[in-house]
């Protein structure tokens, strides 16, 4: 970065400490839309953002979820965004624009754009339109015809739409492309390229993204000319609303060790993110013959099958939700009580990510992660990329199964997190480890099946060998038992500080993401004797909230 990019963005961050939404130069429409919506002062990318917008520049954007990015974009291109009317292309009679093109990667991060965008809209007197996949064609098709001044799109969809000669973009003034990182580690760069395409060279762009790094979103950072560059919050960090635990525990033994957690620490209000879908679907089948009520989320259900999911949860319907990374980003849920990373993710940025849809608006919470030794090295990476540990969860009462992973409570976080040479090395060392493994596995089913079938033994099936976990041995941790029923919160005392750890831990092995169905794949255990140092169970009770979220609760500015 140039010293001049570094003055700017210190500028802008100064900005941001002190400013109000009537100093940023909105129109008093727009300032009417801000009330309502409930912000009462500008966040640090918003303040950043807006009077860079306002003055037509194009933006480079580097914000964490939840930090008011939509808003950022919203609300100054909707102040300077002319009303459509229709035209004429050969004889036809044609609805107008889009002039405003919002593209983001999901489904629910479209909708809760579209629901800041009717807001504003109400104020301004604009129209909109939003085309996700999951939802029939023919309704968009038909929305798209009338014409729209916004348009706000998921990247396949609109791709689809594009093909069919139902949407055209050659009336785009400003281009909005929403979570790009996120985009381009879901493959859409070919479909990113053909959009920016089919729109007016002569336009205003505004990249958002968790990161600017050139690794993440270098191949389309080209798209913006002479940008304002505005950094807040940066990927690494996690929100101090946020205590973060782990939780060691033997493969054989993890599924059922969920049920059990919930029920310790209070299943009310709680995500559970996965790697995959099928572990998704898993998961909630095992929480509903444990009497929890859940529901899940991924990208094989359909749209009406999501949306009633959120609906559900939002409403307290049922207490868990159960996710794939679909809905790690930019999705706010009010009052989340914690989430429970039952995977590990493969990229430590969406770890970030998940723990951030609890701790929000003020409030205090917590989250857990499963660590075995499958995904032992990933977790690493995790606190390497933060640059602190995170402390050990109290085991009193869960069965983490005879040999649970070893994580040292006097570790230190790797000086840095891998590259993709390295880390594809070490998943190449771990598959070929539990291939052998599962090969000496099955030579010893060989052997024994003959002596099995002549005592007339059932052999276990598959499912249940992984389902349940053996009983391990206690932590003998500091921790004390509380009633299942009630919320918990963890408490700060006696825990393990990260700044008193000393030596770091190791591992290898790594395990592609995706959320195609896979087969859980035999891995080696780490052997080692479970550590004593660990925090308290979470206590019984109301989570906190910090005293600036007191008064204003349901007045926070969210993505």
């Amino acid at each position: 970065m140039t010293a001049n990019a570094t003055q700017e963005k210190k500028d802008m961050t100064q900005e941001a400490e002190c400013t109000s939404f009537d100093a940023l130069g909105l129109n008093q429409e727009i300032m009417g839309a801000v009330e309502e919506l409930g912000y009462t002062a500008p966040t640090p990318v918003q303040a950043g953002a807006i009077p860079q917008v306002l003055e037509g520049r194009d933006v480079l954007v580097a914000a964490q979820t939840g930090t008011g990015k939509t808003a950022a974009f919203l609300l100054p291109t909707m102040n300077n965004l002319a009303h459509g009317e229709k035209r004429r292309v050969r004889g036809r009679s044609l609805g107008c624009g889009p002039y405003l093109l919002v593209v983001t990667p999901t489904r629910e991060l479209a909708q809760q754009i579209e629901s800041v965008c009717r807001t504003v809209a109400k104020h301004t007197g604009h129209s909109s339109v939003t085309v996700v996949g999951g939802l029939g064609y023919g309704p968009q098709r038909n929305a798209l015809k009338q014409g729209c001044d916004i348009l706000i799109a998921t990247p396949g969809r609109l791709i689809d739409l594009m093909e069919q000669g139902a949407c055209s973009l050659d009336q785009v003034q400003v281009l909005v492309l929403d979570e790009a990182d996120r985009m381009l580690d879901m493959g859409f760069l070919p479909a990113i390229r053909t959009i920016v395409g089919a729109t007016p060279e002569q336009r205003q762009t505004l990249l958002f993204s968790a990161t600017l790094d050139e690794g993440k979103v270098g191949f389309i950072t080209d798209l913006v000319k002479t940008p304002a560059r505005i950094e807040v919050a940066p990927v690494t960090s996690t929100a101090d609303t946020v205590e973060q635990y782990a939780l060691p525990v033997s493969l054989e033994a993890k599924n059922a060790l969920l049920a059990q957690v919930l029920k310790k620490a209070g299943s009310e209000r709680v995500i559970v993110f996965t790697r995959t879908k099928h572990r998704a679907d898993a998961c909630r089948r095992r929480l509903v013959k444990a009497n929890i009520t859940c529901a899940v989320i991924h990208g094989d259900r359909t749209q009406n099958q999501r949306e009633r999911a959120l609906r559900s949860f939002s409403a307290g319907e049922v207490d868990v939700l159960v996710a794939t990374d679909v809905l790690a980003r930019g999705i706010d849920i009010a009052d989340v009580n914690y989430v429970v990373n039952f995977d590990v993710p493969e990229d430590p940025v969406d770890y970030i990510h998940r723990i951030g849809r609890t701790g929000r608006g003020g409030d205090v919470g917590w989250s857990l992660t499963f660590v075995t030794e499958q995904d032992f090295d990933e977790f690493n990476d995790i606190e390497a990329l933060m640059g602190k540990t995170v402390d050990l969860y109290d085991t009193e009462g869960l069965e983490l199964g005879e040999n649970p992973v070893f994580i040292d409570p006097d570790r230190v976080p790797a000086s840095k997190v891998p590259g993709k040479k390295a880390k594809k090395k070490r998943r190449k060392a771990r598959e070929k480890k539990a291939a052998s493994k599962q090969v000496q596995a099955s030579s010893k089913a060989s052997q024994d099946r003959p002596e099995e079938a002549s005592e007339g033994t059932e052999r276990p099936s598959r499912s249940s060998s992984a389902g349940r976990g053996r009983s391990g041995k206690r932590n003998q941790g500091a921790g004390r038992s509380q009633d299942k029923k009630q919320q918990a919160k963890p408490s700060r005392k006696n825990a393990v500080r990260s700044s008193d750890r000393k030596r770091s831990n190791g591992g290898n092995g790594k395990r592609r993401n995706s959320e195609r169905s896979t087969e859980e794949v035999p891995a080696a255990f780490r052997p080692g004797v479970r550590s004593s140092g660990v925090r308290q169970t979470p206590k019984p009770g109301k989570r906190k909230r910090s005293q600036g979220a007191k008064n204003h609760r349901g007045r926070r500015n969210s993505q």
